[in-house]
């Protein structure tokens, strides 16, 4: 796999959203990629940060004010 299928196919990699043999080439890719590899975690960084539950009382009020 190319880096460019990898990072074109990223997201859905991390959103489990692709078949298990297109995922294992991903990661064989990922393995040997360092560029790669940053944009994974520049990627699940910024999936974290927007689509990970809001924790606490002030949550809801969090969410509201976005």
């Amino acid at each position: 796999m190319s880096c460019r299928d990898t990072i074109h196919l990223i997201c859905w990699y991390l959103e489990g959203k692709l078949a298990p043999t297109v995922s294992r080439d991903i990661e064989e890719h990922l393995n040997g990629c360092s560029n790669c590899q940053l944009v994974l975690k520049a990627a699940t960084s910024t999936l974290d940060h927007y689509f990970e539950p809001a924790k606490g009382p002030d949550a809801a009020i969090e969410l509201r004010a976005s």
